[in-house]
């Protein structure tokens, strides 16, 4: 088939697509540009290099660059800007990249990484206008994008990305929120990152536009939508937050939608305030995995179902198995499995890992815990690597979490396990909050709503929490001497 943005151009040549800062691009000016880059590109990237790295924060030059090396039919490895050098060499070696398109900010940072060929991401000349025609075909079943899990349990694992994968991804998307062209996507979240990546994709295949920023500032997003610049956004829970603590007087736009919320769970108390502003909150659950979204909460059903995921998007199966691999019946606790065209079906050099992550029927298990209703609707428990086993009782750092969010002042909370001699392990919080919280009034409130084996056994007060690029909680990092950087002195 022919490449996607090709079919758009061809399209909808004159449809404004793509919004950076003050500058504007309909299709045909974005098929314009790319074809430029496309250009700068081929003399610069032999045809034998099929694996490209790409390292840069938001900007119109990682747009562009993300378009113009799939147009040449380059594998994308997405690399995560707050990397390590050591991190980033594994990755880049388990890749086997030779080649990366480095922001120019970045260029420095490269210079230890002596192996690899690295390319300045610099806009091309606009003096010459390119007359190169593109015949970019994408093969349905070709590695779109290699993206790397965050690593909380061994290395990293290189997640192998089809356009299969995040063609189903988008058109389930559309189905579920009812996108068109005219619609226009917020994008706050890294392109590094499946939450924005996906976002491209469904421009391209939906033909909505895009509106791009270089990182997320609350006041500045919520003036966009209050102006109608946007109609939906996806947020993960720290930016709902903050953009809730700016919500305008006069509310958002009419011509706003939704707000996508993936990475994790939710307090209650927000999803009840985000009600009470009328702002439509469509909670959903995926992972790099599955091209993002993959079971989400309709418009029609966020007020019955508060706490929920939702249900699986068309084409998604899933069920609950326990630790003997048996389905569950509603309403029990379990590992979530998937099968569907937007999971994908192995890792990069991960033979090992096949036999632990898929079954031989093709059910790919996530790794989370939840329950589905007795309606079909999806329940986040907890990650099945952070549940606490305390004294043979299972405790779920979720369900501590909601406790506590709920204590006047606290913005953040996480609750992870820690090694104990009697009970093997016991919950421990970490919590930011107003300058007047104490450990004693957190475990005084705390009593009143928790059984006592799921009662903190230590609260650390901290100023922040450690964070990933897409604004999820890194709990792993609280479970090292690293922990000491985000606590109160």
């Amino acid at each position: 088939m022919s490449s996607w943005l090709q079919k758009q151009v061809n399209e909808r040549p004159d449809h404004p697509v793509f919004y950076w800062q003050d500058e504007i691009w309909s299709f045909a000016e974005v098929g314009q540009e790319v074809k430029q880059w496309v250009d700068t590109f081929s003399m610069k990237i032999p045809n034998k290099e099929k694996r490209i790295g790409l390292f840069s924060r938001n900007s119109k030059e990682m747009y562009f660059s993300i378009l113009a090396l799939w147009e040449l039919g380059k594998e994308l490895v997405l690399l995560n800007t707050q990397l390590s050098i050591q991190e980033l060499r594994y990755q880049l070696t388990d890749a086997k990249v030779n080649q990366v398109v480095v922001a120019t900010e970045s260029l420095s940072f490269f210079a230890k990484l002596d192996f690899l060929t690295v390319i300045e991401m610099v806009q091309p000349e606009n003096s010459v206008l390119s007359t190169s025609e593109t015949t970019a075909t994408y093969q349905l079943d070709a590695t779109a994008s290699i993206m790397y899990t965050s690593g909380t349990t061994g290395n990293p694992k290189g997640v192998v990305q089809c356009f299969s994968n995040h063609l189903a991804s988008a058109l389930a998307t559309q189905e579920n929120m009812k996108i068109t062209e005219a619609d226009c996507w917020l994008c706050s979240v890294p392109l590094f990152h499946i939450s924005g990546l996906s976002i491209i994709i469904r421009q391209l295949v939906l033909g909505c536009s895009l509106r791009l920023y270089s990182k997320f500032e609350a006041k500045t997003v919520t003036e966009d939508l209050a102006d109608g610049r946007g109609t939906v956004i996806s947020v993960v829970a720290v930016m709902l937050r903050e953009l809730l603590e700016h919500y305008p007087k006069n509310g958002y736009s009419s011509t706003f939608k939704a707000m996508l919320l993936g990475g994790g769970p939710i307090s209650p108390k927000a999803l009840e305030k985000c009600e009470s502003y009328g702002i439509p909150v469509i909670q959903s659950y995926g992972m790099t995995e599955t091209c993002s979204q993959v079971v989400a909460l309709s418009f029609e059903d966020a007020a019955k179902k508060i706490g929920s995921a939702g249900k699986p998007l068309t084409g998604i199966a899933i069920k609950i198995i326990d630790a003997n691999e048996k389905q569950l019946e509603p309403n029990n606790v379990g590992e979530i499995l998937l099968k569907g065209k937007n999971v994908v079906r192995h890792y990069l050099n991960g033979e090992q890992w096949q036999t632990v992550k898929w079954t031989p029927d093709g059910w790919f298990k996530t790794g989370d815990m939840g329950y589905l209703d007795e309606d079909g609707y999806l329940y986040l428990v907890s990650r099945l690597s952070e549940l606490i086993i305390s004294g043979g009782e299972n405790i779920y750092p979720t369900e501590i979490e909601h406790v506590l969010q709920e204590f006047p002042g606290v913005k953040e909370v996480a609750v992870i396990g820690e090694p104990d001699e009697k009970w093997d392990a016991v919950p421990v919080a970490y919590i930011v909050g107003a300058p007047s919280i104490t450990a004693e009034m957190i475990n005084a409130f705390a009593k009143q709503y928790l059984a006592k084996y799921k009662l903190p056994k230590r609260v650390y007060l901290c100023h922040s929490l450690p964070k990933t690029a897409s604004g999820k909680l890194a709990k792993h990092r609280l479970t090292t001497i690293e922990r000491e950087a985000f606590l109160n002195k």
